[in-house]
């Protein structure tokens, strides 16, 4: 087959909707109960039955095109929708031997099987649109896993190593020069932190749990640094992704910092990467700590990109996407740029800060303070574009209501429907009058019910297949 007869195949598949179908199979419904209505002369038989003709060809036109298109031909026989089609062609074709009954006449209206079947399947797709959980992004405050804990070794080599959660209470007692990372954190593992530190069990809980921002708070000993660890959940099912977002307290002193998380985090092997790239010449506990703030800009930096990648599919297919569809993905996107956009915003804040002023941690002096301006600038930077991000989507919804603004809503296509049907039978009436005995036309009462029957039908579908019915 050449590409002139492929293209000619695919516009009358095209031509050939199920919607025409529709709109033929009820004219044919029609044309059946004309000669019940009508004393049709020969010539009006002729033609009418050549309209029935002519309606069986065009059925068995689009079986024969869908059939060619099909990528299995024995599925698409054995589907029972076309099983229906058969049958319709297969009456229809009888219908033409002269002992014909009058079903078979009429096969063609089984077609409106499948219109019902369109109708119930376009309600089951918007119930399972509206039947969307919502995913808040946040893990649940407390974790079911078990402790994990590494200390920062030094020698051999840089880098982290596990030990026992009874290790990291005895490192912290010692007052011996240690980075730790601690993840799935509970409230009760929280005293023993805090009775180590020297701190109030109440400011740990309250900086790890209660905290919406970033944010660090510099005391007279130590240091609390509170940020958000994000990681990117995609689904497959609806080509969406949600931000989910661990909870992560730094406190430091001028002999140690300890890391604690929420829930599961990578921070140990990510961090490891980021030791080997990092200042040699910086102290070891600060070296840590801007591997630690650098692998949350990074992954900050991943979630941007995802985000404008998101923007970009719905810029670009949205004219494929109907108005529920595309108000739902750009609200989940919206949520998921406002997330971000709050977190990035504080985060620089607390880098810029730390870039500024001395904080309680061992080596943190005015000389290493430079590396983190470089990671403020980084997240100032990031916040800018998903900034724009966010400026751009608002765009798009305004491009979106200003389109959808010009046309009518569901209470205005209600009013026009009921108008269109209510004109045929009016204007019907207007012209004859209210009693059509004694005047100089051959119509009955019952044959101008039936024609304003018949269009006030023909309306009506044509309305519910443009969704003015929806």
């Amino acid at each position: 087959m050449n590409l002139e007869q492929n293209s000619l195949i695919q516009r009358t598949d095209r031509f050939l909707s199920d919607g025409l179908l529709g709109f033929l199979a009820l004219v044919s419904l029609f044309l059946g109960l004309i000669p019940n209505v009508f004393n049709l002369a020969p010539p009006g038989r002729l033609l009418a039955g050549s309209a029935e003709i002519a309606i069986i060809a065009l059925f068995a036109l689009e079986y024969g095109v869908a059939l060619t298109q099909a990528p299995s031909r024995s599925a698409f026989i054995r589907n029972p929708w076309r099983i229906l089609d058969a049958m319709i062609i297969v009456a229809g074709i009888l219908s033409l031997t002269p002992a014909a009954v009058a079903l078979l006449r009429n096969s063609p209206a089984l077609r409106l099987i499948r219109f019902v079947r369109l109708a119930l399947y376009g309600t089951r797709t918007r119930n399972a649109l509206t039947a969307r959980s919502t995913d808040s992004g946040l893990l649940p405050l407390e974790s079911s896993k078990p402790l994990e804990s590494f200390a920062l070794n030094v020698r051999p080599t840089l880098g982290f190593s596990s030990v026992s959660w009874e290790e990291v209470i005895k490192r912290i007692d010692s007052l011996q020069e240690d980075w730790l990372l601690v993840s799935n954190v509970t409230r009760d593992d929280l005293t023993p932190i805090a009775d180590a530190f020297g701190v109030p069990e109440t400011t740990l809980r309250t900086r790890l749990y209660d905290s919406p921002f970033p944010r660090i708070d510099q005391m007279e000993h130590y240091t609390t640094l509170f940020a958000w660890y994000p990681s990117i959940h995609q689904s497959d099912e609806n080509e969406s992704f949600t931000v989910s977002r661990v909870g992560i307290l730094l406190v430091g002193s001028m002999h140690n910092v300890v890391v604690l998380t929420r829930g599961q985090t990578e921070l140990a092997m990510e961090i490891d990467k980021r030791l080997v790239d990092s200042d040699t010449g910086m102290p070891v506990l600060v070296r840590a700590t801007h591997a630690l703030l650098k692998t949350i800009i990074r992954r900050y930096a991943r979630i941007n990109d995802h985000l404008e990648t998101a923007l970009m599919q719905i810029e670009t297919n949205q004219s494929a996407l109907n108005d529920q569809k595309f108000l739902d993905r750009t609200f989940r996107l919206r949520g998921e740029i406002t997330r971000v956009r709050g977190s990035l915003k504080h985060l620089s804040q607390v880098l810029r800060r730390m870039a500024d002023q001395p904080i309680a941690i061992k080596g943190f002096e005015s000389t290493t303070r430079p590396t983190f301006a470089v990671l403020a600038d980084d997240a100032e930077n990031l916040y800018e574009s998903v900034d724009d991000l966010m400026a751009s989507l608002g765009m798009l919804v305004d491009l979106r209501l200003n389109v959808s603004s010009f046309q009518m809503n569901k209470v205005m296509r209600v009013l026009a429907v009921l108008t269109a049907l209510a004109l045929i039978p009016g204007v019907t009436g207007g012209l004859l009058g209210m009693n059509l005995s004694g005047n100089p036309w051959s119509p009955t009462l019952s044959q101008v019910s039936f024609g304003v029957g018949v269009g006030m039908s023909l309306c009506l579908y044509v309305f519910a297949v443009k969704g003015w019915l929806r």
